[in-house]
């Protein structure tokens, strides 16, 4: 037979328990809110500086054929075949003409991978090359290299229309992705048989080509001057 001093202590616990599910679950929904509202957050900034970061392409590669329209002899494409050494012709122009933000200056500047030397880096703190050579016949590309970018970023960056068209420039024809691998760089290409145009985010990760979420990884746009 319960003693009423036995119903209260059993309704105490009872309500104990209660009140610590309670606290438990409030905790759970406050932390669901708060890693859902983080997951937004970071979300919102890589498309903003993504979005900023094709802005500062765009100025850059409209500059570079700006120059070249100008003058044809910018740069001497026939001078050699070795890209390297059209690298500092067009990385030192821009940088001379104002066309890159202070921010985006690599003021110590070291050999990246590939041994050039630039003094731009993009919004990722890596590398960035540009280069102008011959290729598909002949035909005046600026070469744009990236040094270590996110692989969500290259999702962005990589995307182009039916026509070539990316989110920086009216005119991608190729596009070379070096994914690390441990010893060395996995390098793959779009346009492709596989993958035609146009290249959407969906079909970059379905092909692999940007690397594993959370990685980084090197890319090469090819972008013609004509």
């Amino acid at each position: 037979m319960k003693t009423a001093k036995g119903c209260q202590f059993w309704g105490r616990l009872r309500h104990r328990g209660v009140n610590l599910l309670e606290s438990v679950l409030y905790l759970s929904i406050a932390l669901t809110l708060i890693v859902g509202g983080l997951s937004i957050y970071e979300r919102a900034s890589l498309t903003e500086r993504s979005a900023g970061q094709m802005r500062m392409l765009a100025s850059l590669i409209a500059e570079a054929r700006s120059t070249f329209d100008q003058n044809r002899s910018f740069p001497d494409l026939s001078s050699t075949d070795d890209p390297m050494m059209q690298a500092a012709v067009v990385d030192d122009v821009l940088v001379r003409a104002g066309s890159v933000a202070t921010t985006s200056l690599n003021m110590n500047a070291q050999p990246n991978r590939l041994g050039w030397v630039s003094p731009i880096r993009h919004g990722w703190q890596g590398a960035m090359n540009i280069l102008a050579v011959r290729r598909d016949g002949g035909i005046p590309h600026l070469l744009l290299y990236l040094e270590d970018i996110p692989s969500e970023v290259c999702l962005r960056l990589s995307s182009l229309t039916s026509s070539g068209k990316s989110g920086f420039v009216d005119r991608v024809t190729e596009i070379i992705f070096q994914v690390p691998n441990g010893a060395g760089f996995t390098s793959a290409s779009l346009p492709s048989i596989s993958y035609p145009l146009p290249i959407t985010p969906e079909k970059l990760g379905i092909a692999g080509h940007c690397g594993p979420a959370g990685g980084r990884l090197n890319v090469i746009y090819w972008i013609p001057l004509q």
